[in-house]
């Protein structure tokens, strides 16, 4: 049913971009990416080689211009002026021709559609005595057209070789003769400023953009013509692969792909032939087994029956023998209880002399076969207890009581036992504390199995207290903290189970295994926890809570 659920989900799940589409997606990308930076990257080299040639074309013209026109500058020659501009004008790129004095005002101009430098300019160089050709950009607004002229401006200055026979190039008023090792200032006849436009190299450069551009698409089309043939060739295989696992994973078995090509393609269609080969043979094989199955399965019904009813006899005899141990050690346990208090008092009598005196190697004797016989007496009375608790037959008498009377009875009983090892028992109790609802022999009987466990095992010197205080509005915690040997910690989730004894205590402190079981039973049938935290050669802390008595109207 999971597979049939799995299988209808995939069906009616979107599919996404096949693997076609985004290797072609991919590769288009890259091409188109690729295309576009190469074409940029020519028109921004070209624009920038279109851009150099202007600068040095209007640097070479300003410059023969300037070279040409000393003579006509100097005798104010409009004529040759003219015929210099007109061969300067001629030039496509030229938009004007200018020619300023030494005063700063223009002699002559020439312009293709009225546009002129600013007049700054000249004024600039006469005053700062350039003679390196200055280079101005800026931009025209003519006939509602922006364009972008570049200024090439050069002084015209006396040189070495401006002598002539028929004038005389000094001033008119004799400067003072300079002061013998100072620089003499260059004589300024003029300046003359030729204006550049690109408005030819942009139509030129529009023109490349337009060529590339169409260049550019025809070489990303096809690319991507060609990914595309690439994509299907390699896809398709693949596609044929994928319609076969879908049979396949129908459960149709029969299908079957030939691969058609040598690369990875092909030899992954080989390696998915031999695998369904094998799925073949492996169908065969389970068929073979269900068969078999089937037939195991038509006995087996009997079979689990007849152990079934086998097991429901063991059972119930399991439980007969439970019940019967349990009776056995209730009887046998009441049995000893009597001769056992009998003998307790015999020897108590002896003790107390009422026989005669005794010598002290016979109290001796007597005080250990009375030890024992308390020994043997707290074992029996764990195995009446026990063998009561599961038999569901302990009954609990529960009542409000304060356990501060319960604590303190069972620490006075204990105090001679404490002091014969200088151990310190002593008590905390929270001031304010609520009545338990609790058995009170029952709630003696757990505190004397923890404190008389704590005296046992703390070695002397040692101490144990009986902490008591409130855990939460409704239950209240009592802790015997010892400080013992402590407990292993691979032993703490066994304490608590019948008849078993801590591997670290000695032969003559262990007893019969039962004081923790009982008092776990005892606290959880009252409602309560109770738990242990042990830390090895430190100590144990042993904390059982108890559920606060209601007062109801």
């Amino acid at each position: 049913m999971t597979a049939t659920n799995d299988s209808n989900e995939n069906r009616h799940r979107p599919e996404g971009l096949g693997l076609s589409t985004k290797f072609v997606l991919f590769i288009s990308l890259v091409i188109v990416a690729v295309c576009s930076g190469l074409s940029l990257y020519f028109i921004r080299q070209q624009a920038d080689t279109m851009r150099q040639t202007l600068t040095e074309m209007g640097t070479i013209l300003v410059k023969n211009l300037a070279h040409n026109s000393r003579y006509g500058l100097i005798a104010r020659d409009l004529v040759l002026l003219e015929q210099l501009m007109n061969g300067v004008m001629d030039v496509d790129e030229s938009a004007y021709v200018v020619f300023t004095g030494p005063d700063g005002k223009r002699l002559t101009a020439k312009s293709k559609s009225t546009i002129y430098p600013d007049h700054a300019i000249a004024e600039s160089l006469i005053r700062s005595n350039a003679t390196d050709v200055t280079i101005t950009p800026f931009t025209s607004d003519h006939d509602r057209r922006r364009d972008r002229l570049y200024d090439f401006a050069v002084t015209i200055h006396r040189g070495n070789d401006l002598t002539s026979p028929f004038f005389s190039f000094e001033s008119e008023e004799s400067p003072e003769e300079p002061h013998p090792g100072a620089r003499r200032r260059p004589l300024i006849y003029g300046v003359v400023q030729v204006g550049l436009t690109e408005e030819k190299m942009n139509n030129a450069l529009n023109t490349m953009i337009s060529n590339v551009t169409i260049i550019t698409l025809m070489v990303i089309l096809a690319g991507i013509a060609a990914t595309v043939l690439l994509a299907r060739r390699i896809t398709t295989p693949l596609k044929t692969l994928v319609t076969v696992v879908r049979r396949i994973a129908g459960g149709d078995l029969t299908v079957s792909v030939e691969s058609t090509t040598r690369d990875e393609v092909g030899q992954l269609t080989t390696v998915f032939s031999q695998m369904t080969e094998a799925l073949r043979e492996r169908d065969a094989q389970v068929k073979q087994a269900y068969r078999e199955l089937e037939q195991l399965n038509q006995t087996l019904e009997q079979r689990v029956l007849q152990r079934t009813s086998e097991l429901q006899a063991a059972n119930e005899q399991l439980k007969e023998l439970d019940r019967l141990k349990s009776t056995f050690v209730s009887v046998v346990s009441h049995e000893l209880r009597t001769p056992m208090t009998s003998i307790k008092g015999y020897v108590e009598n002896l003790l107390d002399g009422l026989a005669g005196a005794l010598t002290d190697k016979q109290t001796r004797s007597l005080e250990r076969v009375k030890h024992n016989i308390d020994r043997l007496t707290r074992m029996i009375n764990e195995l009446l207890d026990l063998s009561k608790i599961e038999a569901g037959r302990l009954e609990l008498h529960l009542a409000p009581i304060n356990i501060t009377d319960v604590v303190e009875d069972v620490l006075d009983n204990y105090q001679a036992a404490a002091r014969q090892k200088s151990i310190m028992l002593r008590a905390v109790l929270h001031a304010s504390l609520p009545m338990v609802r609790a058995d009170t022999d029952k709630l003696h009987r757990v505190l004397i199995n923890l404190v008389h466990n704590a005296i046992k095992f703390t070695p002397e010197g040692g101490e144990i207290r009986v902490e008591v205080g409130t855990r939460d509005d409704d239950f209240v915690e009592v802790t015997v903290i010892d400080s013992g040997n402590g407990i292993p910690p691979s032993e703490l989730d066994k304490i608590f189970d019948k008849f078993y004894w801590s591997k670290s205590a000695p032969v003559e402190a262990r007893g019969a295994g039962l004081g923790l079981a009982i008092a776990k039973n005892l606290i959880e049938l009252h409602g309560g926890t109770i738990l242990v935290e042990s830390v090895l050669g430190k100590g144990s802390r042993f904390s059982f809570t108890i559920p606060v008595a209601r007062l109801y109207s």
